[in-house]
């Protein structure tokens, strides 16, 4: 089982349980499992953590946003076939509800490939609700980095 972590715009593969193991030989059984137990539930709470900004009036602060549940990321066939590996930037405000609005690219390489799936994929984000001074407030200018291979 792997686990996905997006974590300031970039996606790094948690490893996969049965290594933890072997890294932790040197402890007692119970205390690894409990070990991994709590890192996958971390893992399972908050998937990444971006920062966005959030303006009341004339001051602008910035808000981090917690995100707690992602789609499945589709790799265009098309793509595929010919085995593209590409990057795509997107930006977008995260709402009041904690749902991603706005989405656009910012940057795509190659122009042209994979921009539909990225914002396909961002669309379907759910964040906790950003909050501010008590109060859940939408959140601009928030950018991630979506990673294409074929092999992942």
């Amino acid at each position: 089982m792997q686990s996905l972590l997006l974590i300031a715009g970039l996606s790094v593969y948690s490893l996969a349980p049965r290594r933890y193991f072997s890294t932790l030989t040197f402890l007692p059984f119970s205390l690894a499992v409990l070990i991994l137990l709590l890192s996958e539930a971390a893992v399972a709470e908050t998937l990444a953590v971006n920062v966005g900004k959030y303006t009341s009036g004339a001051e602008t602060v910035e808000v981090e946003c917690e995100l707690i549940g992602t789609g499945r990321l589709r790799y265009p066939p098309k793509a595929r076939k010919f085995r593209y590996v590409g990057q795509v930037i997107v930006g977008f405000s995260v709402a009041e509800d904690g749902s991603v609005s706005g989405a656009h690219v910012a940057d795509a390489e190659p122009p042209g490939v994979f921009e539909r799936s990225a914002l396909s994929h961002i669309r379907t984000w759910k964040y906790k609700p950003p909050v501010y001074n008590g109060q859940n407030v939408k959140v601009d200018d928030i950018y991630v980095r979506l990673t294409f291979e074929p092999g992942r």
